[in-house]
């Protein structure tokens, strides 16, 4: 009897993971507060404000910021989001060393058989490097081997080959770490004209120090996404514009309180909006409504339909309104582009401005960037065969980013509107020919540039009425 295979064989295959939506619906809270838990991780996550009391303690800072941030209805939570705290770090010491950058004179050094070099660790007297023959050097590789044979007998340093080029580094750490060659002056043909030493890279090393704000920031989101900021340790202003502009470049938002209008008009409220950083959003008068704002907006649910929301006239819980703002005051926050808390014919309510791009524009944007750029890499990697470079492959292509702009109708980001074209949809997507492609970005299997236009539906934060009486 033979085996059924020789007539039908079946295989299995199944489908590659996926990549998750990001959640921009996550708050990170950066504090400088030490928390009451052995070994605490680097982001601690959290669903509820019992457990960030219990592990800073219900007296700290950040224990009263998750108050307010579960307090409000809705909260991150609705769109799956979740409280992250994090903390500064410090930055390790570093080693002082020269990376020889210089361009190497093989000519030259192939002449030399006493070759001799001076180098000096962590400031200390030059040691003399002697008796290196490069008389049968074919290569810079050849160079750096007799180099590295020579320099083994050097206390307190180490040698390696970093991209290609000699790295000499000093084997301390701090901020007298150092390591300097210069010309040689034991016996023999001083080489460092031919070594180019000139021109070598020397770095000397630093102290531990706390990390700036903009460092903390990076290390943070470059290990999990969160769609929000609030950042509570104490910085200068400067240090602050630095970190706005180090979340401008990221698919986040920060959300900063003040209590000043000298911050408003000549402090970081001015210099957010004078320097175009709309993913900043400064928030008047306290750190406390601008947590319970951010809240708010991070609850949206991009996932369901008409859930794009305005935080114009929004109530927040848990804090009060300011009732000092009035008209003069308001538009002083106004023209500098800063949201404030404020009562609205005896009512709190959220005022918001476009002067510094309105918020919810601007989280509408990140996650239609994030969900674009997910829908792309899932087309791309999901298929067990191939997208070919054909526009049949650029077809399937733009049903993924047509994907995200239907539901970017159905949570009510982008409405209905007329481009050039005669349609009605909200959106356009083009992509360039693959015929016109460039043999460089073909043989590179890049897909032409995809153009995608949308048109969002904005809100209405007013109304005029003219009322006839007919008498």
């Amino acid at each position: 009897m033979i085996s059924i295979n020789n007539v039908v064989n079946v295989s299995l295959s199944s489908v590659s993971a996926s990549l998750s939506e990001y959640n921009v619906g996550n708050l990170m809270i950066v504090t400088d507060e030490t928390p009451t838990v052995l070994n605490p991780s680097d982001i601690m996550i959290y669903a509820d404000a019992g457990s960030v009391a219990s592990d800073f303690g219900a007296g700290s800072n950040v224990s009263e910021q998750a108050n307010i941030v579960f307090a409000q209805s809705p909260n991150i939570l609705a769109s799956g989001g979740r409280l992250l705290v994090g903390r500064p770090k410090n930055v390790l010491a570093t080693s002082g060393y020269e990376a020889l950058t210089g361009d190497i004179n093989l000519d030259a050094i192939k002449l030399i058989s006493d070759g001799c070099i001076d180098i000096s660790v962590d400031g200390g007297a030059s040691t003399q490097v002697e008796n290196l023959d490069f008389t049968s050097v074919e290569s810079k590789e050849n160079v750096y081997s007799i180099l590295i044979t020579g320099l083994s007998g050097v206390s307190g340093i180490s040698t390696s080959i970093d991209e290609g080029i000699l790295v000499i580094k000093s084997t301390t750490s701090g901020a007298t770490s150092s390591v300097v060659l210069s010309a040689g002056t034991g016996t023999g043909t001083d080489i460092s004209t031919a070594l180019d030493i000139a021109n070598d890279q020397q770095v000397s090393g630093t102290d531990t120090r706390p990390e700036t704000a903009t460092e903390t920031f990076f290390r943070l989101f470059g290990s999990t996404y969160f769609g929000g900021l609030v950042y509570l340790p104490s910085v200068s202003d400067s240090d602050f514009i630095n970190l706005a502009k180090a979340v401008q470049t990221k698919n986040c938002m920060m959300f900063k309180g003040v209590s000043s209008i000298t911050d408003v008009t000549s402090g970081i409220g001015y210099s957010v909006k004078a320097q175009s950083l709309s993913h900043t959003r400064i928030i008047y008068s306290s750190q406390d409504i601008a947590t319970a704002y951010a809240s708010v907006l991070l609850a949206t649910n991009f996932r369901g339909s008409n859930t794009a929301k305005t935080m114009h006239l929004k109530t927040l819980s848990g804090v009060e309104a300011d009732d000092s703002i009035t008209d003069t005051v308001l538009n002083t926050l106004v023209s500098n582009g800063v949201d404030s808390y404020l009562y609205v014919a005896g009512l709190p309510k959220v005022w918001t401005t476009s002067a510094n791009t309105y918020s919810d524009e601007v989280l509408n944007q990140i996650w239609f960037a994030n969900s674009i750029e997910v829908a792309g890499f899932n087309c791309l990697s999901q298929t067990n065969t191939k997208i070919p470079q054909t526009e049949y492959g650029m077809s399937l292509l733009r049903s993924a980013y047509e994907t995200v702009c239907q539901q970017a109708i159905a949570n009510g980001v982008i409405g209905a509107g007329k481009w050039s074209i005669s349609q009605s949809y909200g959106y356009y997507i083009y992509s360039a020919p693959v015929s016109s492609q460039s043999n460089a970005d073909r043989e590179d299997r890049k897909a032409p540039l995809v153009q995608i236009a949308i048109k969002f539906t904005g809100a209405i934060h007013s109304t005029d009425v003219i009322i006839l009486v007919n008498r």
